[in-house]
């Protein structure tokens, strides 16, 4: 239906430069939300858009914004894009796939002589990987209108407010409100990424289509035991935090190996002393568990609660569980989902459906219009790691699919 290609050439150079700002006092390709070099790779973005015809700007909090004016001011508009902050030690694709991938769609339709009738809004979200806050999807719930006062007043270990790093940055949260967009207003959303995983690698698949997203419950886990000397206390009269923590850690890994597509993961695992000549009177854990649906996250909720009062008998310890933000499942929409795999099977790319279980802007937009995920292979699945790697053959795949998607929904008169 397209014809169109994207020109690759630039995408890798674009690519190559951006990936590279990074804070070379972390490992990998690190380019965490609100640093120095986030903000330098948002002056960029806001560049190329305004480069690629788009009427660009930064709103309250940090996202860049990039608008191609429809033939129908009434419509309501197109969205496409992604982010393009990482985690500490993150990669270089993450994200960046679709933030690129939606600028080059914006040339394209110039390239091409198309004019939507739609509105295209293209978006490189806020600080998606979340903060030492502890808040994740800074920028999409922002436009969503689900980042409240609590959460820019969330803290760090140090007492810092997510606020307050927002203003370092030179944002203004205080305004986070005048970020919202309305419902109304946006058509679809649809967010080109890579897949994270293996499966689209592993059955020779070029293009996935997001069935839904992961829900997520975060816990944190305090064990209380009695301090003894190490040499001298028998093992049978031991009250051992860590011990009853490290069972925890492994209750962890198996609750999140119970179901199909289910995962626990722990963070963080301290003590009070390092010392091995000591006994630790009290251990911390962090972790969390994720499912695609939310009875599958429920009953991992309880089993480790159940699993937790089994230990503290074992050990003669005594624990407390603080679960933390519990987010459900998120089904992408069905209609847009459908229109995005027509597009891809007309661009002649193998193509099926897929679970992710990671999480996504899409979580937050999809409280505010159809939202819809394209996924490209990652090789080896790796991701979040400095390996992370997408081939630029399946990067033009994706792009050539997104560019598809957004005809296509431009031309059906409702997303349904």
């Amino acid at each position: 239906m397209t014809g169109a290609a994207p020109e690759m050439a630039r995408i890798e150079s674009e690519w190559t430069h951006l990936s590279a700002l990074v804070d070379s006092s972390l490992p990998g390709w690190s380019r965490t939300g609100f640093s120095e070099q986030d903000r330098a790779a948002r002056d960029w973005l806001l560049l190329r858009m305004r480069e690629a015809g788009l009427d660009a700007h930064q709103d309250a909090v940090g996202n860049v914004i990039g608008y191609l004016e429809g033939s129908s001011p009434s419509a309501p508009d197109i969205v496409i894009g992604s982010h393009s902050d990482t985690v500490p030690g993150g990669g270089r694709f993450d994200g960046i796939v679709g933030v690129l991938g939606a600028i080059e769609v914006a040339r394209m339709l110039r390239r091409d002589g198309r004019r939507l009738r739609r509105g295209l809004r293209v978006v490189d979200f806020s600080n998606e990987e979340g903060n030492p806050q502890g808040v994740k999807l800074v920028g999409s719930r922002a436009v969503s209108g689900s980042l409240d006062r609590a959460a820019l007043e969330s803290t760090d270990l140090q007492g810092n407010t997510l606020g307050s790093l927002m203003e370092r940055a030179g944002h203004r949260p205080d305004d986070a409100h005048l970020s919202r967009w309305r419902a109304d207003d946006i058509a679809a959303y649809v967010e080109l990424h890579i897949e994270q995983g293996p499966i689209l690698e592993r059955l020779g698949a070029e293009i996935g289509i997001v069935s839904q997203i992961c829900g997520i419950s975060t816990f944190a886990l305090e064990v209380t035991g009695r301090r003894d000397h190490a040499g001298t206390m028998p093992m049978n009269l031991r009250r051992d935090a860590l011990c009853c923590a490290a069972d925890a850690v492994l209750a962890v890994q198996r609750f999140g190996s119970s179901g199909e597509d289910t995962v626990g993961t722990v963070g963080e695992i301290t003590t009070p002393s390092p010392l091995t000549n000591t006994i630790s009177e009290a251990a911390s854990v962090t972790g969390e568990f994720r499912s695609p649906d939310l009875a599958g996250l429920l009953a991992m909720q309880r089993s480790f609660e159940q699993e937790v009062e089994r230990l503290d008998r074992r050990h003669r310890t005594v624990s407390r569980i603080a679960w933390g933000h519990l987010d459900e499942p998120t089904p992408m929409h069905a209609g847009l989902s459908e229109i995005a795999l027509a597009a891809s099977m007309e661009c002649g790319r193998e193509t099926l459906r897929l679970y992710s279980g990671a999480t996504h802007d899409g979580v937050a937009i999809a409280n505010l219009a159809p939202t819809a995920m394209i996924f490209i292979p990652s090789r080896d699945g790796r991701s979040h790691c400095p390996e992370e790697w997408s081939s630029f053959s399946d990067i033009a795949a994706g792009i050539e699919v997104l560019y598809a998607t957004v005809l296509r929904i431009d031309a059906d008169a409702e997303i349904s």
